[in-house]
């Protein structure tokens, strides 16, 4: 019996694949885990962050479970930078099997109206831009060698309305979700797939430096957890699993799929609970 369960198993490896995860620096969290989680699962790795200290780290990180990364300082605003990226990933690396978008920039909250448009236009040269450059040099690689995989990080917030200044992120997410669906449509022919990982509210280190502030932990963050049916903050650890899974063969037919890693955020209604009353 254990010989058939073993013989299912390799579906599941990224054996043989070249992967970019993008957002990767060791200071973030979601991309650190999933950069991190592809060598492990036998991926040969390139990573990019714009934070150099944090691509060194994860990159010595990776360097230690097996080769070293290819390690390449990137903003994905900037389309000469992005351009560069794979070029540099294309001569030391050849080709590019599975590109995973991670970065994101979240301004200062305040109230739409009082929005400045300086925050609104970098929300969008990053979280979607940034995306769209990536996928764009992904997409003329993938369809050179025969195929791919694309995975975005998108949201809940691009679902459903979060609200407490979020608003532009939030629309940032949803554009991320349809340009997943319209590009899984578009490449489907030519075996690139394209899916998205959507996660909530994710213990990274940007949160965690809220976590002891008394107004998080007394207001915002019950209000969090009463959204979340499974009753605890996400870890960046919680995405590898579904992120191997996407990029593998296991996940052939998976394509144009926004895929909730949040606990059970989005199958709660507004009005509903996890919780039960006291009597």
């Amino acid at each position: 019996m254990n010989s058939v369960r073993n013989a299912a198993m390799p579906c599941f490896d990224l054996e043989g694949k070249i992967a970019l995860v993008t957002g990767a620096g060791a200071n973030g969290g979601i991309g650190h885990a999933i950069a991190l989680g592809y060598a492990r699962a036998g991926a040969r790795m390139a990573i990019a962050d714009c934070d150099a200290a944090g691509l060194a780290q994860t990159s010595a990180e990776i360097g230690r479970l097996g080769e070293a990364p290819l390690a390449i300082n990137c903003d994905i605003s900037d389309p000469v930078q992005v351009a560069e990226m794979f070029e540099t990933l294309s001569c030391e690396l050849g080709s590019v099997d599975v590109l995973v978008n991670v970065p994101f920039f979240f301004p200062a909250r305040v109230r739409p109206h009082e929005l400045e448009l300086a925050d609104w236009e970098r929300m969008l040269a990053v979280n979607l831009t940034g995306y769209f450059l990536c996928c764009r040099e992904a997409l003329r690689v993938m369809l050179a060698a025969g195929g791919g995989t694309i995975i975005n990080i998108g949201s809940n917030a691009g679902e459903l309305a979060l609200g407490r200044g979020a608003m532009p992120y939030s629309c940032a997410k949803a554009a991320v979700h349809q340009m997943t669906r319209e590009l899984a449509v578009e490449y489907a022919s030519a075996d690139i797939r394209v899916n998205a990982l959507l996660p909530a509210q994710t213990l990274t280190p940007g949160l965690r430096a809220h976590l002891d502030t008394p107004r998080f932990r007394d207001h915002v963050l019950p209000r969090i957890l009463a959204g979340l049916p499974q009753g605890r903050l996400l870890d960046p650890e919680d995405y590898v699993g579904p992120a191997i899974f996407l990029a593998s063969d296991a996940a052939r037919a998976v394509n144009g799929v926004l895929l909730p890693v949040d606990g059970g955020n989005l199958a709660m209604n507004a009005g509903g609970s996890h919780t039960w009353p006291a009597s």
